[in-house]
């Protein structure tokens, strides 16, 4: 029986260009490579491991772009989705998308303040089941959506 190599996120900050970073997940093993002008970190995970992912990309005029991604490393490559900087197909459970000035309070903001409240409760987030993660980016974009401003949101609690 062939075993299948674990699914790898390739992080890397290419200073006022791109970001990918690893933003929650275990990985089995963690490891830097040097390319040319920036340190790229190997993330390896396994199959049923969630992770997440955030991308940034500088635009024009001090707009970002930014994308933000709860995934599952799977046991087959036949099935799944390509991600960017992921080196198989990969379940994702959810993705979000922001676009504009930084610190302009949008849904990726949210989503990673919601991260740091679960870290601060003492729980996991990598622990968690994917439908939580799911349920939490649809509350995040259809609060934005009806509230018609960035800061009127309703208030998740972990207690």
């Amino acid at each position: 029986m062939k075993l299948q190599a674990p699914t790898q996120l390739f992080a890397y900050d290419q200073p006022g260009k791109r970001i990918c970073r690893l933003c929650f997940g275990s990985p089995i093993q963690q490891r830097q490579v040097q390319r040319a002008g920036y340190t790229e970190m190997v993330h390896d995970f396994l199959p049923t491991q969630l992770f997440g992912v955030v991308w940034w990309n500088r635009r024009y005029e001090g707009q970002q772009h930014r994308m933000l991604a709860v995934l599952e490393a799977l046991e087959t490559s036949k099935l799944g989705t390509r991600m960017p900087d992921i080196s198989a197909k990969v379940l994702v459970h959810t993705m979000l998308q922001q676009e504009g000035p930084a610190g302009s309070d949008g849904v990726i903001d949210r989503f990673l303040l919601l991260l740091d409240q679960i870290r601060d409760s003492g729980s996991e987030p990598h622990k968690w089941p994917s439908v939580l993660f799911q349920m939490m980016g649809h509350h995040i974009e259809l609060s934005q959506r009806f509230s018609g401003k960035t800061g009127n949101w309703p208030q998740w609690s972990l207690n």
